[in-house]
């Protein structure tokens, strides 16, 4: 079963998160996508996706993972926070796949 967030979009909420992670200097990481809302227990959750550079970039996972939670913990952040892995090549398919089935979507409420 895989965690997903009830809200999609980013919010204000969100965005703090992302400034936070951006504010220190991340030599593999791209950038960020962050979402909050609850997660299967129904407890208040974050969502990150960490988008990497490349796959070479894959070896400091845990090095990311960790400073990542750190930096949201010395927020004094309190919500459970997940952290995945993404290339920038797989993070651009990923958007072109939501892209086509947004365009497809609109496509079928309009015929």
């Amino acid at each position: 079963m895989t965690n997903q967030p009830t809200a999609p979009s980013e919010t204000s909420d969100e965005s703090w998160i992302s400034e936070l992670l951006q504010e220190e200097k991340w030599d593999s990481v791209a950038t960020w996508k962050v979402e909050t809302g609850e997660d299967p227990f129904n407890e208040p959750a974050i969502w990150i996706w960490v988008i990497l550079e490349s796959s070479q970039k894959f070896k400091q996972r845990d090095k990311i993972r960790r400073r990542v939670l750190e930096r949201i913990a010395g927020s004094g952040e309190t919500r459970w926070v997940y952290v995945y892995f993404r290339t920038k090549q797989e993070q651009a398919e990923l958007d072109y796949l939501e892209s086509s089935e947004d365009l497809e979507e609109a496509q079928e409420v309009s015929a």
